[in-house]
């Protein structure tokens, strides 16, 4: 099933008894007819010759799988579960670099931006020392920024300064309607009040009336002769309780509801403050830029510290100046600019790689899928439908093994991580090679007619 590749220099890297260990265990192998080396039997492999020195590549290359063996379902899923797991592997390594790339590249940016700030007002300061190319540049710029600055006037003029103080003042509206309507229900709410405790003071007047009444006819053998009475009386007393409760009740209910009402717009007047406040210090701020905007000497003085920061901050080759201190500023412009570039393109690489990887995870999981509904097929319609066989293609077998030799190859976030050009560098020739848009088209076109030749019998 297997044969031997590199014997000789697979030798020379390993000792013979170890050697010899490892060719009797790809025998034993081969006689379980394993279609594939996966994770597990390169484990299994190292420890049982107890040699640490045996990985996944110093197996790969004394082995390749010779023949197609017929893999069954399960066989299969396993090897879709266990390069899901390789993929998912690499991802989370990578993802820690781009952790790392981050946090490097926020504490750059701080001294990046640091010093462009110090060299702008340097430059400002001593454009008579700027070298004529450098100073062309800004001049062109400085055409550029005055046409931003007038649109940005224009617009805080006409857009953004109204709008803010509409919304103030809508708010403001909002609030005193609510005001309103809360003083217009007050009244509402203590006329019925009123009448509630008029109605009350009736009924217990009546209740008096009645419990003098009884009082009255129940002394000594009035019990007996007005019994009668006492009876009827006692249940209109009864009743008036009774109603009595239902006032009460009703006007829990309504300095209830007066005390609920004046919570929630009480909560309504301190939100309503609160947005009010926020959108009249936007007003104030649009206000302040504007003045300054509209002021010709002081929008002219911006428009040229603008110019300077930006060809400062895209400053990619060296400009000479007679001045030495801003010599050495430029050149370390020109360095921390270099060294942006050089992140922008780690972070950029890392996170295609992630996207690219993400992809072939989910096309091997949407391809699981399938396998899985022709298994399910084929168990229902078992009287007709032969078992499963599938032919796992050498081309699939040889892509899925670079996901643990790259896991291990970026396994040094922190080392990596300060180095994102080398990164970039080293991840270019993968995704133009073994990754290339090509290659992984080819191995799920393989995966394609694995299924429909495992299906070709029914």
């Amino acid at each position: 099933m297997y044969r031997v590749l590199r014997r000789d220099s697979a030798s020379n890297s390993l000792n013979r008894k170890t050697y010899v260990n490892l060719l009797d265990l790809v025998d034993f192998l081969a006689e379980m007819e394993q279609p594939y080396l996966s994770m597990n039997m390169v484990i299994r492999t190292g420890e049982a010759v107890r040699s640490t020195e045996i990985g996944y590549n110093e197996i790969g290359g004394l082995v390749l799988p010779q023949k197609e063996w017929p893999m069954k379902t399960s066989q299969l899923l396993r090897f879709f579960d266990e390069q899901t797991r390789a993929i998912e592997a690499l991802i989370d390594q990578l993802d820690q670099i781009q952790v790392a790339f981050n946090a490097q590249f926020d504490e750059f940016k701080a001294q990046h931006d640091a010093t462009l700030d110090r060299l702008t007002d340097q430059v400002a300061e001593r454009l008579h020392a700027v070298d004529p190319n450098l100073r062309a540049a800004i001049d062109g710029q400085v055409v550029v920024e005055r046409e931003a600055i007038a649109e940005r006037r224009r617009k805080v003029r006409e857009e953004y300064l109204p709008q803010r103080q509409q919304a103030a003042d809508e708010l403001l509206q909002k609030a005193q309607a609510e005001l309103a309507k809360l003083r217009a229900l007050n009244p509402q709410l203590d006329e019925k009040e009123e009448k509630f405790k008029r109605g009350k003071a009736a009924l217990e007047r009546q209740l008096e009336e009645l419990n003098d009444l009884i009082r009255q006819k129940s002394r000594g053998l009035g019990v007996v002769r007005h019994f009668v009475a006492i009876t009827q009386a006692d249940r209109e007393r009864q009743r008036i309780i009774g109603r009595l409760e239902g006032i009460n009740d009703s006007l829990y209910d309504l300095r209830r509801q007066w005390q609920q009402e004046s919570a929630k717009i009480e909560k309504q007047q301190t939100e309503y403050q609160q947005q009010w406040q926020l959108e009249s210090i936007a007003v104030a701020r649009l206000q302040s830029e504007l003045d300054q905007l509209s002021d010709e000497n002081r929008s002219e003085e911006l428009a040229l510290q603008r110019a300077i920061r930006h060809v400062l901050d895209n400053l990619k080759e060296q400009s000479p100046s007679p001045d030495p201190d801003l010599q050495a500023g430029l050149q370390e412009m020109v360095e921390l600019n270099i060294q942006t570039d050089d992140f922008h393109a780690g972070l950029a690489s890392v996170g295609g790689f992630i996207g690219l990887l993400r992809g072939i995870d989910s096309g091997m999981q949407a391809v699981r899928k399938s396998v899985e509904g022709l298994q399910n097929e084929q168990q229902m319609h078992s009287a007709y439908l032969k078992p499963l066989s599938f032919s796992l293609p050498t081309d699939v077998k040889a892509f899925h093994r670079q996901w643990l030799p790259l896991t291990t190859r970026f396994a040094d976030e922190a080392t990596i991580g300060s180095h994102p050009a080398q990164f970039s560098a080293n991840v270019r020739p993968i995704l133009e090679g073994s990754l290339s848009q090509a290659n992984i088209e080819a191995m799920f076109n393989s995966l394609s007619r694995m299924l429909k030749q495992a299906t070709a019998h029914w």
